[in-house]
C-alpha cells in the first residue's frame, strides 16, 4: 500500500474517531475506515461513468500517456458529469 497524506477539516475527524471507538466500533482504524469510503465511493463513480455513452466514445480520442481525463459532476444536473481534460507534465514516481 502507498501511503496517502489527506488535510480533512476536524469535524471529519470527529466524525470518524465516533465510528472506530478505539477498536471498538464499526472499523478498527482510521486508515481503514478511510480505505473503505474511498473504495466505496470509487466504485460507485466508475460504474456510473462506465454507463455513460459520451465518456465510452471521448475516452478513445486522446493519448492517456500525455493526457488524463477527470470528471466533474454539473452543479445543476448532478446525474451528468462534464470531463475537464488535464495534460500530464510530470508524473510522480513513488
Amino acid at each position: 500500500m502507498k501511503i496517502c497524506t489527506v488535510n480533512v477539516p476536524e469535524s471529519y475527524i470527529d466524525a470518524i474517531n465516533k465510528l472506530i471507538v478505539r477498536g471498538k466500533g464499526l472499523y478498527p482504524s482510521r486508515s481503514e475506515l478511510i480505505r473503505v469510503a474511498v473504495r466505496e465511493f470509487l466504485l460507485r463513480e466508475l460504474k456510473m461513468v462506465k454507463n455513460l455513452p459520451k465518456y465510452n466514445k471521448i475516452e478513445e480520442e486522446y493519448d492517456k500517456t500525455k493526457f488524463v481525463r477527470v470528471p466533474i459532476i454539473d452543479s445543476s444536473n448532478k446525474n451528468t458529469h462534464e470531463f475537464k481534460t488535464y495534460k500530464i507534465v510530470r508524473r510522480l514516481e513513488f
